[in-house]
């Protein structure tokens, strides 16, 4: 019988590893990364969140390099992932750093297509559910939007340096273009959704 959903593509012999333990320490920073963000310390949080995107690019390497593609991995990472970004906008509304709607169309996108995948997973009894170049530019736009605004409250200088009015520009331009990423992004995986169960 054929492994279920690749699993022959994975070390089952070594569930923890390198690569995992860098992941499993991202998800323990997030909660210190929303601590720092809530209490003022937005240079520490911008720290903290640079680190967690270091060792998101650093696991994923050694994970290839050193052949150490486990299960676990395959989960834990973008679990990971959408932890530390959606931690990211909620403390970032919260604290009315960022709108609180882009908030809410973050999370709204996620969640629609968690539940989504789930549907299809449960309905088609088969399938894997890949990340599309449109979802990962998103989620690159994402992180870019953090750190901007992370950037700015932690280094003021950054947006006095661009004159009278050019820092309002920018940030506009920088939320609406997370934001129409989101959207985009979000209406394909609803494209595909209903192309598989058409097809099914």
């Amino acid at each position: 019988m054929p492994a279920p959903f690749g699993r022959d593509r994975f070390d089952q012999a070594r569930l923890i590893n390198i690569a995992n333990a860098l992941t499993a320490i991202r998800v323990l920073l997030v909660p210190m990364f929303a601590h720092l963000l809530i209490s003022g310390e937005i240079r520490l949080a911008l720290a903290v969140f640079t680190v967690c995107g270091l060792s998101d690019g650093l696991d994923g390497l050694l994970a290839r390099w050193l052949r150490q593609r486990t299960i676990v991995g395959f989960y834990l990472d973008p679990i990971a992932d959408k932890l530390l970004m959606a931690t990211s906008f909620i403390v970032l509304a919260y604290v009315k750093i960022i709108p609180e709607w882009l908030t809410v169309l973050v999370i709204s996108r996620d969640i629609f297509i968690l539940v989504g995948s789930i549907l299809i997973l449960l309905l088609l009894e088969k399938g894997e559910i890949r990340a599309t170049l449109l979802s990962k530019t998103n989620t690159a736009v994402q992180i870019l939007t953090v750190v901007y605004f992370l950037a700015i409250r932690a280094f003021p200088w950054i947006g006095n340096s661009m004159g009278a009015g050019w820092d309002h520009a920018v940030t506009a331009v920088v939320v609406g273009l997370c934001a129409m990423t989101t959207l985009i992004s979000g209406l394909h995986y609803v494209y595909i959704g209903f192309r598989q169960l058409s097809n099914a």
